[in-house]
């Protein structure tokens, strides 16, 4: 048993597998969009490579892996404890190397010293203190371990959702979707009725036609964009509110000598909007350049039982979630009619709160390995006085220096006292 855990839990495991699947991201990367074989349906790289039963089992050796690598972070990290008491035991009294001295004192004083300099400490067997600070630390490493391996559950989870799509007219309904893993329809458990769709498209630049009605002859012409007033004859100004390029249809606020006449709708050609005011010309869309898309705006309802139970607006980066479900808009488009129609695309991820967690989770805990360091240092009597030693977090030439400044902080309290 312990040579199957050495075995699941080696780091020689990890970096090979690691490795294979570095390998795997190459060639799922590099590997066509899409490749028949014998003649056969094509298939896709995701389905080839990622998810392929092979490399499912590769996810899942790594997840074994690490979780007996976080097994035994935990069990060393409680541990801890009975491994610095053992330390603190075998500290020599003597001088040496890695150790401080410190001037003659009792315990209580140095211990209320050495917790001022910001350390925990707690007495031990002969007189001894056993000191320690960011103690928590420690499990940032487990703690770590655990958000990915909560990532990877996630991950997993995710298979048990779904992605679907369907197409809506405007004032149309649905309560079932196109669901692309089982190539079938998929019941929704509500309904999602689309009340209204338009395109918003940034300021568009117009020229617009002023006409005598009876002549039908051209007498003036106008540039101008979406948002602005443009002053015409007559003592005319043209405030354009909205123009429609699908319609060829503009809305414009009409002012005679600072009289407002009122909203009037321009439309293209020979068509004539209907009991629009009267400003003793013909006003027309002449031209307009191609429009630019700013963003796509549906307005649906949803309804449960046949009860609206919510009303909300979808836009580009603007999904509606209801019960677990995201509903995104992803197309439209107007059929030879004129109706508009838009395409809605729905999924469903329960995984997705376990990766947010975890990858928030991953980040905090990455900050707290890469910032905080346990430190860990004994106190021991002597024939002069004391000895300050560390017992883990000093390392290397810094770390002496950092022992060597906490003794002198706490040489220095000693002095202070009268």
């Amino acid at each position: 048993m312990q040579r199957l855990l050495d075995f699941f839990g080696s780091v020689r495991l990890t970096l090979g597998v690691l490795l294979v699947l570095a390998v795997v991201a190459v060639g799922g990367t590099i590997w066509p969009v899409e490749q028949s074989f014998d003649q056969g349906a094509p298939v896709q790289r995701f389905d080839l490579y990622y998810q392929a039963l092979w490399f499912r089992a590769l996810l899942g050796l790594l997840a074994v892996n690490l979780a007996v690598c976080t097994w035994r972070t935990i069990l060393r990290v409680l541990g801890e404890r009975q491994r610095l008491l053992t330390a603190l035991e075998n500290v020599s009294p003597g001088k040496g190397e890695g150790g401080c001295d410190l001037p003659a004192g009792s315990s209580d004083e140095l211990a209320h010293r050495l917790a001022a300099a910001g350390y925990r400490v707690r007495p031990a067997s002969g007189g001894r203190l056993l000191g320690g600070r960011h103690a928590l630390a420690r499990w940032a490493v487990p703690v770590l371990h655990l958000a990915v391996i909560t990532i990877m559950l996630g991950a997993l989870a995710g298979g048990l959702g779904f992605v679907g799509t369907v197409n809506l007219y405007v004032t149309h309904q649905t309560d079932s979707i196109f669901d692309w893993e089982s190539q079938g329809q998929r019941p929704l458990g509500f309904t999602l009725r689309l009340d209204r769709f338009e395109p918003v498209y940034y300021p568009i630049d117009l020229q617009i036609a002023i006409i005598d009605p009876q002549a039908r002859r051209l007498l003036q012409t106008l540039t101008t964009r979406e948002g602005e007033t443009v002053a015409a004859d007559n003592g005319l100004s043209l405030r354009v509110l909205r123009f429609y390029p699908e319609e060829e249809h503009l809305v414009l606020f009409i002012e005679r000598n600072g009289r407002p006449l009122g909203e009037y709708h321009a439309l293209s050609g020979q068509r004539d909007y209907p009991n629009n005011p009267d400003p003793g010309v013909l006003i027309k869309p002449a031209a307009f350049r191609d429009p630019m898309i700013r963003q796509l705006h549906s307005e649906v309802t949803v309804l449960e039982e046949g009860r609206e139970v919510r009303q909300a607006v979808i836009e580009v980066n603007q999904p509606l979630v209801h019960r677990g479900v995201a509903i995104y808009q992803t197309a439209y488009a107007r059929d030879p009619g004129g109706f508009w129609y838009c395409g809605f695309q729905f999924s469903r991820d329960p995984g997705e709160p376990l990766v947010w967690a975890g990858s928030i989770v991953l980040v905090l805990a990455l900050l707290v390995v890469f910032t905080v360091r346990p430190q860990h240092v004994a106190l021991v009597p002597c024939a002069t006085g004391w000895r300050l030693a560390a017992l883990g977090g000093f390392p290397g030439a810094a770390g002496r220096e950092r022992l060597t400044a906490l003794a002198a902080v706490l040489k220095r309290s000693s002095a202070a006292k009268p």
